[in-house]
């Protein structure tokens, strides 16, 4: 590789679908710079397009579909991954971004001799998946977890997390970065304008409170207790409606739990996958996030730099309540008092920019992204003499 050559840094993690992995990696890349460090993705050899597939490309990174799970290739997986690693020795790091304890890549990167291999916690914690399976799979889930946690004590040589919960959950006890869940404050900044037009198309008046969600429809989000809390709310306030920017295995259940509560009239569900969300939080009053659990939610970033008062669960680490404008509730105090503290936040919170605060406590992507491009040439530098 010549000198003036970018760092090319190999990135697992992104998906198909529109969530907070494939929303951070894609705004570090678009903030980094690609003169001196480049992106490349990992992904399963049948793998549909990533979320964000046209634009990768476009800005020159390339997404390598070589990867096979276990079952399909019991003893060839992770032998067809390393002959990729060394056809390939112009990646000088590879980053494995994280819900849940993984870094198979990272052990056969090792193998490789790759320099750089970051493990990036983005969740703080999971649900109970073997709970009530056989006893087989509860072993082979055991097994699983294992060789997950063995290859996260060997093949790591950074660990960063979007929290503390998220590392105490991910590598307990291991020094990390903090990487903040960095976002575009000017393009989330609150727009009245904005607010205006997107009512206008979505047929709501100016009057009417919106209450706002915006995630994947899956357990993890708890989105039918979403349903209750605006069902009980919408009680308190009728001139109110509920946005639901997402979806996920559960939208079947959500619509049906919708209809059985008599909101159908009063929920807007937009779907998944849109490339830009700023604009919806324009036009909500207030944004939930009733999570069961959660890393560090960039939604909640959003939607404090627009201004809104944010009820969220306390499955979730403190420091998400970044500008003072989160509200953090149990969930077992049940769906009427979320309701009525939805209320008194509406009632007492006025809409205000609060993008320039969200700059100051080093929430701009722009700043991110260069913390970790120095990260990035700082390391690899050392590592590879």
């Amino acid at each position: 590789m010549s000198s003036t050559a970018p760092v090319r840094i190999l990135q697992w993690g992104m998906l198909s679908g529109l969530g907070g992995i494939e929303t951070f990696m894609m705004n570090l890349y678009r903030n980094i710079d690609r003169s001196k460090v480049q992106f490349d993705f990992l992904a399963n050899h049948a793998a549909p397009p990533l979320a964000f597939e046209d634009e990768i490309l476009a800005m020159g990174g390339h997404i390598h579909r070589v990867m096979y799970t276990a079952s399909e290739k019991p003893f060839g997986a992770n032998r067809d991954l390393l002959e990729f690693y060394r056809a390939h020795p112009e990646i000088a790091g590879v980053h494995v971004h994280a819900n849940f304890p993984y870094a198979t890549p990272l052990a056969v990167a090792k193998k490789a001799g790759v320099p750089l291999r970051i493990l990036h916690s983005h969740n703080g914690g999971s649900l109970d998946f073997v709970a009530g399976q056989s006893a087989l799979h509860r072993l082979k889930a055991g097994l699983h977890t294992m060789i997950a946690n063995h290859e996260i004590d060997t093949a790591v040589t950074d660990y960063f997390a979007c929290s503390d919960t998220a590392a105490e959950f991910m590598f307990p006890g291991k020094p990390y970065t903090w990487v903040r869940n960095g976002i575009d404050t000017k393009h989330f900044a609150f727009d009245a304008a904005t607010r205006d037009s997107i009512r206008t198309e979505w047929g709501i008046g100016g009057n009417t409170t919106v209450i706002g969600y915006c995630g994947r429809l899956k357990e993890e989000k708890n989105p039918l207790f979403l349903i209750d809390v605006f069902a009980e709310y919408h009680a308190l306030n009728p001139d109110s409606a509920l946005v639901v920017v997402g979806d996920g295995i559960l939208r079947d259940q959500v619509m049906q739990h919708i209809a059985e509560r008599h909101l159908t009239e009063h929920v807007k569900m937009l779907g998944g996958n849109h490339k830009d969300v700023a604009p919806y939080y324009q036009a909500m009053d207030a944004f939930m996030l009733p999570s069961l659990h959660e890393g560090f939610p960039v939604v909640l970033q959003e939607a404090q730099c627009s201004g809104l008062p944010c009820l969220a669960s306390t499955n979730m680490t403190a420091t998400a309540n970044t500008v003072d404008l989160v509200t953090f509730r149990n969930l077992d105090d049940g769906a009427k008092a979320w309701a009525a503290q939805l209320r008194d936040m509406l009632a007492s919170v006025p809409r205000t920019d609060h993008s320039a605060q969200l700059r100051e406590a080093g929430f701009d992507m722009v700043d991110v992204a260069r913390s970790v491009e120095r990260f990035y040439l700082e390391k690899t530098a050392v590592r590879r003499g």
